[in-house]
């Protein structure tokens, strides 16, 4: 199990490590000059949905029990906005309550109460978006970064975490609005790494909404955006 899960982080670093240096090929000055003129006028993306947290000490075990493992409230548990880079990448920051509910498993013990938990990160993320082209409402990507968690129970109530993961994005309406699911592995940033009771498997689904601030002669407005990959593309009109 331990080098199951040391294999898994290894791969996701490995995958980004991989990508950057592909990248890095162009200069720095002029990767940072594309940089900063994409973000610009690139897409930015916010999100709300419910999340879902899987503390139950056993993280490659049983995933989907959600009748003893998963903790997740009836009302919107999510937040989200993410800003578009260049490339494929981009920069997340997401906020999630919950509750780790009476009777859950929590690292091998039963909870004899109700206990809040809050969860905040930074995710740096890659779309594979470019290279399935033909499916242009799937938006596949890998995500790493870092947060913090709190919860009011167990061994471990607060922690920094390091996070991987991986979800996709379905634009289902005019690549503006789209549905969003996502899972991450979260390891708490303390010994030992691997096996502390800080790790924790966090899900969400949600809705997203793609929106732009471009220029016009009344200031900044709202403007449709098109994928990750395409910043200045507009669609022409013609009038009769």
């Amino acid at each position: 199990m331990k080098h199951l899960s040391i294999s898994f982080f290894i791969l996701f670093s490995l995958a980004f490590s991989l990508v950057g240096m592909a990248q890095g090929k162009k200069s720095k000055g002029q990767f940072w000059e594309n940089v900063q003129r994409s973000t610009m006028r690139s897409p930015w993306i916010v999100g709300l949905g419910w999340n879902v947290v899987d503390d139950d000490g056993k993280p490659f075990n049983k995933l989907f029990d959600a009748n003893k493992s998963w903790n997740v409230v009836p009302f919107p548990s999510k937040v989200s906005c993410e800003k578009v880079l260049i490339q494929g990448w981009s920069v997340e920051f997401a906020a999630c309550y919950n509750q780790l509910k009476n009777g859950k498993t929590l690292n091998n013990d039963v909870l004899k109460s109700t206990q809040s938990f809050f969860s905040a990160d930074i995710n740096g993320k890659f779309s594979f978006a470019e290279f399935a082209k033909n499916l242009a409402f799937f938006d596949p990507y890998v995500l790493h970064g870092y947060g913090y968690t709190y919860r009011g129970a167990g061994k471990t109530t607060s922690a920094a975490t390091a996070n991987i993961g991986l979800g996709f994005n379905c634009w289902v309406y005019d690549d503006m609005i789209g549905i969003n699911v996502q899972s991450q592995a979260k390891f708490a940033l303390k010994s030992p790494f691997i096996k502390t009771s800080g790790n924790y498997l966090q899900h969400s689904l949600g809705v997203v909404y793609k929106f732009q601030v471009s220029e016009s002669r009344y200031g900044q407005r709202p403007g449709r955006a098109g994928n990750k990959y395409k910043f200045f593309k507009t669609r022409s009109r013609t009038t009769n």
